[in-house]
Parts: C-alpha cells; structure tokens; sequence
C-alpha cells in the first residue's frame, strides 16, 4: 500500500452547523479532502521545522529574511489602489461573525464592517463555517436572527454597510 491509488480515500466530513450546506458544498469538501491528501506531509514537515526554529529563536539566533528573497525586497513593485469601498474608513467596525453581531455591526452606521475570524470570533470550526454561512446570508439577503431568551428579531436595514 505504497502508492496513492492504494491509500483510503481522505473524505472531508460535512458539519452540522446550520446553514453549513451553503458553505461546504459537495465540492468544497472534495477540495478540502484532496488538499489534506497532497499538503498533510508537507504540513507537518513545516510545523516541524517552525519548532525547530523557535529552538534557534530561543538560543539566541535573530530571525532574518531569506536571501533568495531579496530581489523581490528591493525590486521596483506597486500595489493596487485601494478600492472605493475602504476608501473612507474614518468609523470602522471589527467583530464577530455571529448572526446578531453581524446584523448589529452592518446597522451601526459605520463606514466599514470587518469580519473577523480570528480574536472576536471562537476559532473552533462550527463558529468558523457559522460565520461564513453568516456571511454568505448576509450578501443572499437572507440573515436574519431571532434571540431565544428574548424573542427579539433582529434584520439587516435598508442601508447596511459593507
């Protein structure tokens, strides 16, 4: 059982996150199952070397950028302009992306509306594929939430912004 041909199939397995169909479809989970067969060894490798290197960070060694990198460093290169949207961010708002924070940050007035996956969001993977399918919602025209202690329903105005 050396070859891939050999090796089980890796299957993604779909989440039970509601509305995560709309996210996880049939061939996203294909995608994710195939990156996971060709990139795991090679994950793991760099986790690997990454401890390694903390091991030469905490023996003193300083971090560097790599040499093989250094004609894109001092190389003439521009970046896009920044699109009209972002262009005026003098009130922005970051936040979670559960249903009643999303609905709440695009109401508030704010010029901009981050969504953010990493500190004001549980990274555990139903939080994760909930706000996507939050998001996804959102640009359908369908989020909407309804408190259950409350029963208070909450809708995206008529002027949200982005």
């Amino acid at each position: 059982m050396n070859s891939v041909i050999d090796r089980p199939r890796i299957v993604a397995e779909p989440s039970h996150v509601p509305g995560a169909g709309a996210v996880l479809t049939p061939d996203a989970l294909d995608l994710v199952a195939e990156l996971h067969e060709r990139f795991d060894a090679r994950r793991r490798e760099l986790l690997d070397k990454r401890l390694e290197r903390q091991e030469r960070f905490d023996a003193g060694e300083l971090p560097d950028f790599r040499e093989d990198t250094r004609e894109v460093r001092e190389g003439k290169w521009t970046v896009g302009g920044i699109p009209t949207d972002l262009q005026d961010r003098r009130v922005e708002i970051t936040g979670p992306t559960n249903a009643k924070m999303v609905i709440n940050a695009l109401n508030s007035g704010a010029r901009v509306f981050m969504a953010d996956f990493e500190d004001a969001t549980s990274p555990t993977w139903d939080e994760l594929i909930t706000g996507q399918a939050n998001l996804k919602a959102y640009w359908l025209g369908r989020l909407h939430y309804r408190d259950p202690d409350s029963e208070k329903h909450y809708d995206v105005g008529e002027n949200p912004r982005s």
